[in-house]
């Protein structure tokens, strides 16, 4: 299973959701949705998507997605 972990580095980076979605133009519910699901929920993101997220937040893809058994 693959999890998305941006609830974690957004607390890692001491960043609130509505400052990612201004920072990325996602828009706050999608990235709340993200949040709020614990990463389990989310079923696709766009390369591109990833790569503004990874912009903001100043972090690698490894850290926002994590492989678990």
């Amino acid at each position: 299973m693959i999890k998305f972990t941006l609830e974690q580095v957004l607390k890692d980076k001491g960043m609130s959701m509505y400052a990612l979605a201004k920072k990325t133009g996602v828009r706050p519910n999608t990235i709340g949705q993200w949040v709020t699901d614990s990463g389990f929920e989310v079923k696709s993101i766009t390369i591109d998507t990833l790569e503004k997220i990874c912009v903001a937040l100043e972090c690698q893809p490894g850290d926002l997605i994590k492989y678990i058994d």
